[in-house]
């Protein structure tokens, strides 16, 4: 990469069957604006991925220089964090999942920079040997309400930074208010770390230690409610500078 390129972060784009009360009868892939927007901000260019076959995940990955795992109403099979029932709100999406999964090992691999949004960031924890709530309002009955009713560009929580992480030196703070659309949790991060906590004790981003950014958070930072969320994509953005001029 020389001085002048800005660089390649590709981002994973939400995938629907199609209907007659949706944008198409058919088939079609969406990603939310606010994703693109932060990321040309933050200083990268944003390429959208459609699920790939797993022989081209490689090809793709030559040409970028960091990830964002975006969020979508689903969730990943129990069954890759050991559960063997699955509970009745549990909703699939095995295209993606499969997808994105093998698209994680790949970067991580690499060393490639990833940020992990919402369901993005739960799929990293499993991908690290960690454990999730299936359904909070069940698993967890005294939780704040993480599916929130106000607007998602309104924060309706606070969560609490914990030292010694990349999202601790984002900013001086170590709280600010967070949206929330989830419910399901991280119920444990396998070989990562915590790097935030809810007011409740839920776990609201992770990190892995042993990568140069391999970040999930559980809120959506794209809406950009307080000025950290903003330092979260310029951080992917930082190392994926810095992995762009060494790959």
């Amino acid at each position: 990469m020389t001085m002048l390129s800005l660089p390649m972060i590709g981002i994973t784009l939400d995938v629907f069957n199609g209907s007659s009360t949706e944008y198409s009868a058919y088939p079609w892939l969406a990603l939310r604006k606010n994703y693109t927007t932060v990321t040309i901000e933050a200083g990268g260019i944003p390429i959208g991925l459609p699920p790939l076959n797993a022989k081209n995940i490689h090809a793709i990955l030559d040409k970028l220089d960091g990830l964002v795992i975006s969020s979508g109403n689903f969730d990943i099979h129990p069954s890759l964090y050991g559960a063997t029932e699955i509970h009745p709100a549990v909703k699939l999406n095995a295209t993606r999942t499969e997808f994105e999964w093998t698209l994680v090992k790949a970067a991580w691999e690499r060393n490639i920079p990833v940020l992990g949004i919402c369901g993005g960031a739960q799929l990293m924890a499993v991908f690290l040997g960690g454990e999730l709530y299936q359904h909070l309002p069940d698993d967890v009955p005294d939780a704040l309400p993480h599916e929130q009713d106000c607007p998602p560009h309104q924060g309706s929580h606070s969560i609490n930074i914990q030292p010694n992480t990349i999202l601790s030196t984002l900013s001086q703070r170590t709280s600010w208010a967070v949206n929330s659309s989830h419910h399901q949790a991280i119920k444990s991060p396998g070989r990562g770390i915590i790097s935030a906590i809810a007011e409740d004790n839920i776990i609201e981003a992770i990190e892995d230690p042993s990568r140069n950014f391999f970040v999930g958070v559980q809120w959506h930072p794209e809406f950009g409610i307080e000025y950290p969320d903003r330092k979260i994509f310029s951080a992917l953005i930082a190392k994926a500078k810095l992995y762009a001029q060494h790959k």
